[in-house]
């Protein structure tokens, strides 16, 4: 069991990913979702304005999740230009897919450490920020809610071999 904990504990909270995607059709589904997108909320009433969410699906994201072998809640991000979303663990989900669609993708920091990536599954247990330049950042977030970042990283297709 201390060797399971040890492989664990060394792996990297991010793992890039090499999925086709197309990404004009997502940056028109992410034009679609904004019609929807609301300031994210967490608990007593705590809204953050410049991190917008909008709740969204299409036969074209049910078959990235599909072939990406996860099953997760998708949902589109819109984090304003310089907006520094603070450091924190996501609360109901262990992991998530990204898939950046903006130009010039901004690193996010895990635990300290910068890391640029356009799609990778992440370790959002982990406590993470990520501050914007002069542009807005979008993504397309598949949120895992019931298994561990080890667990799908056993499971996903497209990982990149580090």
């Amino acid at each position: 069991m201390l060797y399971l904990y040890e492989i664990n504990k060394s792996m990297k909270p991010l793992i890039h990913l090499n999925y086709p995607i197309n990404k004009d059709i997502l940056l028109l589904e992410s034009d679609k979702a904004r019609e929807n997108a609301k300031p994210w909320e967490g608990g007593n009433d705590y809204k953050i304005e410049d991190w917008l969410v909008s709740y969204y699906t299409s036969d074209y994201i049910e078959k990235i999740m599909k072939e990406l072998n996860i099953v997760g809640k998708p949902r589109f991000f819109y984090q304003k230009s310089n907006f520094h979303l603070q450091p924190h663990k996501d609360f109901g989900t262990q992991c998530g897919v990204n898939i950046l669609l903006s130009d010039d993708p901004v690193p996010i920091n895990i635990e300290g450490e910068d890391y640029y990536y356009t799609q990778a599954l992440i370790n959002l247990q982990k406590e993470h920020s990520v501050k914007t330049d002069n542009k807005e950042r979008i993504l397309l977030k598949f949120s895992i809610p019931d298994k561990s970042f080890e667990q799908v990283a056993g499971e996903i297709n497209y990982a990149v071999s580090s």
